[in-house]
């Protein structure tokens, strides 16, 4: 039976929405495999480009509404000033989102009515993994890009899976994931293939995750104060929030620690130079070791403005190093044009961060080099250490608080578990209200802090791997995988007289 006009435009609706319940948390697989099905299908009966194009933009929006409903939760945090203009940008983000599968339905089928050869059935599947890809990787660029719940994310119930990032990255493991879930399409000789895949596949992580990485590293804490967002910079209850952090960090086994970490923005106020917080900060330094801390950082001078930064404290209360986060959250940490619009971004946002310069890499004194994340930053592939000397290991600060118990932190980890894998690095990450978690080189949660509870985590930093290919050489690897699909999909061009398989 083939669906036309509204009907098949909410068939793609639908199917796109049920897909996205395979995504992290739920990894509700069967429903993937539905979906993507129904993707290639309703691509396969359109009357034409434009009709695809909408018919994918539709599954789109119903994947992206589904899977980023929890964006609504931060216009409700009290105040909750733009509770109204919640429901309204959600879903107009959704529609955003949802035109990139619709350009690679759009695009892949103006392709197949030029060259009516690609019609045939795999090189349908490659045709469409291929336009797929494209769009997802330009859905992680363009407008600053927002690389959420990308296609491979599915296979983040299996660790083994996700090894494959760590050559070709997400991107890559998106279009395998797509020639998988979609194999059906192509009949059953395909899904046999695909089945192949993953056990492949699987074996083949497993047997990369047996190797051996090295020894333990030094003895870390994660401090995870657990402050809800509607209090965290109320006047009346900063004093207590930065108590609370010290004690927290200095519970017993305190003398033994190397490093303590506090999350994103941990102290309730700016940190300057000379700043009356310092010296209290610094008791939460362990002997000869190091706090390193989220904060909004001001040089002092008010004209300069606040930066999302880590700050590496000491015993004796000095910053001896900061990152200040490079990829801020449009509309959430800065208002575009703020400096030229300042009376306009006075009046639609609570202020912006300054951006910093560079992803960095930090060298510290008894400690393995570390590059710092923040936050949002953990989403993109390939963007999250500096130039120079690899590091050792990498600190995700970032504070979740604004999101609640929803779905959002918990697929934001699997964003974060993906860069262990890609860079094959250890993490440590420190969630204000959760998730929290030490993650090894292969992607692996080795100790973990649940949403919504306060306390704090001991353990030592998991080994480093070898560099893998993607650290090396990023998304080249995912460029050298396209033209291999791209030249199986034109090998052995049918003449002009032969039938369409």
């Amino acid at each position: 039976m083939t669906l036309t006009g509204w009907r098949a435009v909410a068939a793609a609706l639908v199917s796109g929405a049920l897909a996205a319940l395979a995504m992290p948390p739920l990894y509700w697989l069967p429903l993937a495999i539905g979906g993507m099905v129904a993707f290639v299908w309703l691509w396969q009966t359109a009357p034409g480009p434009r009709s695809a194009l909408l018919r994918g933009w539709a599954w789109g929006t119903g994947h992206f509404a589904v899977g980023s409903y929890w964006i609504l939760d931060a216009f409700f945090v009290p105040p909750a000033d733009f509770k109204l203009l919640g429901p309204p940008i959600v879903a107009g983000l959704a529609l955003l989102l949802g035109f990139f599968p619709g350009l690679a339905a759009g695009v892949s089928r103006a392709a197949v009515d030029r060259w009516p050869w690609l019609g045939g059935r795999w090189r349908r599947l490659l045709l469409l993994a291929l336009t797929w890809t494209v769009a997802e990787w330009l859905r992680g660029h363009l407008f600053t890009g927002f690389l959420w719940n990308p296609l491979g994310h599915v296979w983040a119930f299996a660790t083994p899976l996700l090894q494959v990032a760590s050559v070709v990255g997400v991107y890559g493991l998106g279009t395998i994931s797509f020639l998988v879930l979609a194999a059906p399409t192509a009949g059953w000789r395909a899904s046999l293939t695909a089945l192949g895949l993953v056990a492949i596949g699987g074996g083949a992580g497993l047997y990369v995750m047996s190797s051996s990485a090295g020894g333990p590293g030094p003895l870390i804490r994660i401090v995870q104060p657990n402050v809800a967002q509607a209090v965290k910079w109320l006047p009346e209850y900063r004093a207590r929030e930065l108590a609370d952090l010290v004690r927290l960090s200095r519970e017993p086994g305190f003398d033994r620690l190397a490093v303590v970490v506090w999350p994103e923005t941990a102290p309730p106020f700016v940190i300057e130079p000379g700043s009356l917080a310092l010296p209290i900060m610094a008791q939460a330094v362990p002997p000869g070791g190091y706090l390193l801390t989220g904060a909004a950082r001001s040089d002092g001078a008010p004209e300069d403005g606040v930066w999302n930064s880590l700050l590496a404290i000491n015993a004796a209360g000095d910053i001896v190093a900061h990152y200040d986060k490079v990829h801020l959250v449009p509309l959430g940490e800065y208002i575009p044009f703020h400096h030229q619009l300042a009376p306009l971004s006075g009046i639609i946002g609570r202020g912006s961060f300054e951006s910093g310069e560079a992803h960095l890499t930090l060298s510290l004194p008894g400690l393995p080099s570390f590059s710092p994340i923040i936050c949002y930053e953990a989403v993109f592939p390939g963007a999250v250490t500096g130039e120079g000397e690899r590091p050792r290991w990498l600190l995700n600060v970032t504070n979740d608080a604004w999101f609640g118990v929803s779905w959002g932190p918990l697929q934001h980890l699997v964003s974060a578990r993906l860069r262990a894998v890609e860079e094959g690095l250890p993490m440590i990450r420190a969630a204000n209200t959760g998730v929290s978690a030490v993650i090894d080189a292969y992607g692996r949660v080795l100790a973990e802090l649940g949403m919504e509870r306060q306390g704090v985590l001991d353990h030592a930093l998991p080994p480093a791997r070898p560099a893998t290919p993607y650290s090396r050489w990023g998304d080249w690897t995912l460029l050298f995988l396209l033209v291999v699909m791209a030249l199986a999909m034109i090998a052995k061009k049918p003449s002009s007289s032969a039938s369409n398989p």
